[in-house]
C-alpha cells in the first residue's frame, strides 16, 4: 500500500522517533530532535501529533508491527530449535552493523513505567506479545500450551536479561550465550 505525501511525513516522523527514543531514550528525546532529524517544521509536528505522548504511543505500535508481527511472529511458526538460531543471527547482524539498541518493547517500557501510565501499558502489550510468540514457537516443538507458556515467560526473562546486558556492554559473545540459553529450554 503506498502512502500519500501526508502519510509518508507522519511515518518518517514515527520513525525518526522511534530510533530517537531507543539511542536516546523517551524523556532525553525532544520534540525538536525530532524535527531536526526530519528536516520538518513545528507546525508539522502538530499537525500530526498533539504530543509527544500521541507520538510515544504510535512508536509503541510502530514496534508492535515492525518488530513482533513482521519479524518474529512469522518467524515463531518454526520449531524452537529453528525460530531461535534464526533470530539470534538477525541480532547479531543487526549488533554487527551498529543499529542494534537493544529490545525496544523493553528499553522504551523500562524508561517509561513509572513517568507515563498509557505509554507504559502499551509496552507491556507488546511484551506479552513477545511472550506469546515464543510459546507459540515452543508450541510448534511439540511442547503442550501450559508447558509452553510456561517455558516462553522463562524464554522471555533470558531474553531480555541478555539483550539488556548486551545494550550496557556491547560484548557480541553476549548473543551466543543468550542462543545457548534459549534452546536448552526446550
Amino acid at each position: 500500500m503506498k502512502l500519500n505525501k501526508g502519510e509518508q511525513a507522519k511515518q518518517n516522523l514515527i520513525e525518526i522517533a522511534a530510533q530517537l527514543f531507543l539511542k536516546k531514550g523517551y524523556s532525553n528525546t525532544g520534540i525538536n530532535d525530532i524535527l531536526h532529524e526530519a528536516n520538518m517544521s513545528k507546525g508539522s509536528f502538530y499537525f500530526y501529533f498533539s504530543s509527544k505522548k500521541e507520538l510515544g504511543l504510535e512508536v509503541a505500535k510502530y514496534y508492535g508491527k515492525t518488530t513482533l508481527q513482521n519479524w518474529l511472529k512469522p518467524l515463531s511458526n518454526n520449531p524452537w530449535d529453528v525460530f531461535i538460531p534464526e533470530m539470534i543471527c538477525d541480532l547479531k547482524s543487526s549488533a554487527a552493523e551498529g543499529t542494534f539498541f537493544g529490545c525496544p518493547i523493553a528499553a522504551l517500557g523500562l524508561e517509561v513505567a513509572f513517568i507515563e501510565a498509557e505509554l507504559s501499558a502499551a509496552y507491556l502489550e507488546g511484551m506479552k506479545q513477545l511472550i506469546g510468540i515464543f510459546s507459540n514457537s515452543l508450541e510448534q516443538s511439540g511442547l503442550a500450551k501450559t508447558e509452553a507458556d510456561q517455558a516462553a515467560r522463562k524464554a522471555f526473562a533470558i531474553y531480555e536479561g541478555y539483550v539488556l546486558y548486551y545494550r550496557i556492554s556491547k560484548e557480541m559473545e553476549t548473543f551466543d550465550h543468550l542462543l545457548q540459553d534459549l534452546l536448552s529450554l526446550k
